[in-house]
């Protein structure tokens, strides 16, 4: 079922290595997720000791062989409403990979509602855009967005929101592939709480086939992505829920509070 949602860092699943940019400057966010191999921290030391160059020259061995750089893209994107007027300083666009899983990087639109990420390796990504209740994306339009970067190429994106007071109407639970997540900041498989009556939407924005199973709901039944389940929570309680397919990874927490 798809319906409007209310909108809006982790575990890594970069593309491959990537290479700094030029300063980009106000409402423009440089990705650089860590190669293979490194943990953040030690990549973060290793780029600003020695430099992207450095960095691939060393994973080419002792015999001078080098590793081609990965191509990368970017991506400009613009936040309008139903009538095109451009929503200047407004909400967060977070960047996300294919799994749902966040890349950790995320940029609020300018003046003239445009947001861009810079430097991303070529691959599949996606965008959710988060307002802290005061807009949503109207169907028919897909959100969170897919889409593709190529290397040496930009991509464009249009989000489209309407405006309003939705902070009241539901809370968001991304399913993605090995994981459930509060939006837009929960943490993964962690517990989230709500009061008696709130509608509760978990949404799978992975790949995979996944369920919600548990609860006074029972089961979800299966969600291919993109579909979502919502229970209205009508009893006080905490329950503990799963997906069938992905055990013991993919289990989290629904508390209901008066």
């Amino acid at each position: 079922m798809k319906h409007g949602r209310y909108e809006e860092h982790g575990q890594h699943e970069q593309p491959g290595n990537t290479r700094p940019g030029r300063d980009p400057g106000p409402s423009v966010v440089r990705s650089l997720p860590p190669a293979d191999g490194w943990t953040r921290r030690g990549f973060v030391y290793a780029l600003g000791a020695g430099g992207a160059a450095g960095i691939l020259s060393a994973c080419g061995g002792e015999n001078g062989g080098g590793v081609e750089p990965t191509k990368t893209g970017a991506v400009n994107g613009v936040v309008l409403d139903l009538q095109g007027t451009p929503q200047a300083n407004f909400g967060q666009a977070i960047l996300m990979f294919p799994s749902g899983r966040h890349v950790g990087v995320r940029v609020t639109p300018d003046a003239q509602g445009r947001f861009r990420f810079n430097d991303l390796p070529e691959g599949d990504y996606q965008v959710r855009f988060h307002s802290f209740g005061q807009a949503i994306i109207p169907e028919p339009y897909q959100h969170p967005i897919k889409f593709a970067v190529a290397g040496g190429k930009t991509t464009d994106l249009t989000v489209r929101v309407v405006r309003g007071n939705f902070a009241d109407y539901q809370v968001e639970i991304y399913i993605g592939d090995d994981f459930y997540q509060l939006q837009p900041d929960g943490a993964e498989n962690g517990e989230t709480v709500v009061k008696l009556g709130t509608p509760v939407c978990w949404y799978n924005v992975g790949v995979k086939v996944h369920t919600v199973t548990g609860g006074p709901w029972n089961d979800s039944g299966d969600l291919q992505k993109t579909q979502s389940y919502i229970w209205v929570a009508n009893q006080v309680g905490t329950f503990g829920y799963r997906d069938k397919y992905h055990q013991p990874q993919m289990q989290a927490t629904l508390r209901v509070v008066p």
